[in-house]
């Protein structure tokens, strides 16, 4: 029986990992998108696609995605505790757009021009 639920468990996150690459692959077909990140809680990075980035690697990216999202949700919690940040969009001077979108296991962000 253990083995059948350790079967299942894989085959679960077999096919989420699969989603979660079908789903990068999508959105970094949009025009303008530079990079797709799809992280777990701890910021490590799951799926990716980015083009070229001249200035940050993917996983300096996933650092400060992480930080970014830890800064905001300390700040909405310190407005209500019981509060939670569901989506984060940043714009820069330049038209850049930072897109950081928390799920219950994993992080997905999006950085376009």
């Amino acid at each position: 029986m253990a083995e059948a639920g350790a079967t299942k468990a894989k085959e679960t996150a077999s096919a989420n990992l699969q989603e979660l690459q079908e789903t990068v692959s999508r959105l970094s077909s949009h025009t303008g998108v530079e990079a797709v990140l799809i992280l777990n809680r701890d910021g490590d990075i799951i799926a990716e696609s980015t083009k070229a980035q001249e200035n940050m690697s993917s996983t300096d990216a996933a650092t400060m995605v992480s930080k970014l999202l830890k800064l905001a949700t300390s700040y909405v919690q310190s407005l209500s505790a019981e509060d939670e940040v569901s989506f984060l969009q940043m714009r820069t001077e330049n038209g850049r757009e930072l897109y950081i979108a928390p799920h219950e296991g994993y992080v997905l962000a999006l950085a376009r021009r």
